[in-house]
């Protein structure tokens, strides 16, 4: 049964994870508005994807979490942000033993999460069904916003509104071929150790991208990708000069414009990937756990647009999570990947030739 709550109810979602998983929450937003259209929506995410939501339609606030090395101090400096609050209600979107905490001393009345650390922190609890892959991240998330009747729409829609200025700011960082002309975006990183699409294969698209499409190319990654962008550029020879690093030279809302305005965006599954797609960009993703915990049905960035490269293998006895991920990358050719970034572009242009008609 749904709870009780008032027209003017206030409700904190939370969800402290990474950056895909904070965009695939954004598809929470507008349908919590539409079923609750009087309450305060406030969304507590860390601290650095506050410039993707600050001007979101569907939220009251964001509250940014801590990133002070001290765990105790993080506790009760999120305690004291939502206390201020006065919410009826949190839903732990992502079990965190750290915001459920502070949210219990909070006082917060109705305290709803997966009872994945258990239930010592929570009011009401639901099991963890998540790892059995059964539908993407998104619909798990209403398994908890049904409890408030808010019911799963029919298509999962991700939505950001990152911040005015950084626009602004992406304009001046941009060279003028760059934002003169059509490029493309290779996102080189990934998520803490997780392995990486090879240099060398990075190389033969970017290759393909200036000769047969005629486009400019972005490498975009963090500080830790420069040793890989380094052996992109030394590879790509008379075509080099299409080419520009921009790795480490964003924070999130500027890279939410520069994806937005690619031709199209390619790397793995990852948050920019997510970004990407959340912002209507033509987007190549390739999904390296076939497990089904991990797997594109799952995790699959949302996008009207975003297109996955998902090839299940089978994991062998005693092999490692990085040995099976990286078997997975391995199985790609560039000539394949080649194809769906052909379709992505080709696929991009129709629409956009329609809606000039339409015009």
């Amino acid at each position: 049964m749904p709870l009780e709550l008032n027209g003017s109810s206030r409700i904190v979602l939370a969800r402290p994870d990474r950056i895909g998983d904070v965009v695939i929450t954004s598809s929470c937003l507008e349908p919590m508005r539409r079923a609750l259209p009087g309450a305060e929506i406030h969304l507590v995410a860390q601290s650095r994807m506050a410039p993707l939501f600050c001007e979101h339609p569907a939220l009251t606030s964001f509250v940014s979490m801590s990133t002070h090395i001290d765990a105790v101090w993080r506790q009760e400096r999120l305690a004291d942000q939502l206390r201020r609050l006065n919410a009826d209600c949190i839903v732990h979107l992502h079990s965190d033993p750290e915001v459920e905490w502070a949210a219990a001393a909070a006082d917060i009345p109705r305290r709803l999460g997966f009872c994945e650390h258990g239930d010592k922190w929570l009011t009401e609890c639901l099991p963890v069904t998540k790892k059995l892959g059964e539908k993407h991240e998104g619909y798990y998330n209403f398994d908890l916003l049904e409890l408030l009747g808010v019911p799963p729409p029919v298509k999962l829609k991700a939505r950001l509104k990152p911040s005015p200025e950084a626009a602004v700011r992406l304009e001046g960082k941009l060279p003028a071929d760059i934002s003169q002309g059509r490029y493309a975006v290779l996102h080189v990183g990934a998520h803490g150790k997780k392995p990486r699409i090879t240099p060398e294969l990075f190389t033969a698209i970017a290759r393909w991208l200036v000769k047969e499409r005629k486009m400019y190319v972005v490498l975009l990654g963090t500080p830790e990708e420069t040793e890989a962008i380094d052996a992109i550029l030394a590879g790509m020879g008379s075509a080099a000069p299409w080419v520009h690093n921009f790795g480490g030279q964003t924070d999130l809302a500027e890279a939410a414009y520069l994806l937005r305005d690619a031709a199209v965006v390619f790397g793995r599954d990852s948050g920019p990937a997510h970004i990407a797609a959340a912002m209507g960009a033509p987007t190549v993703s390739l999904m390296i756990d076939s497990e089904p915990t991990n797997s594109g049905r799952r995790w699959a960035p949302l996008g009207e647009r975003s297109w996955v490269l998902d090839k299940p293998l089978e994991r062998s006895w005693f092999e490692t999570k990085s040995g099976f991920g990286r078997r997975n990358l391995d199985q790609y050719s560039a000539d394949e990947i080649i194809v769906s970034l052909n379709h992505a572009l080709d696929a991009a242009c129709e629409v956009t030739t329609e809606s000039a008609v339409e015009a």
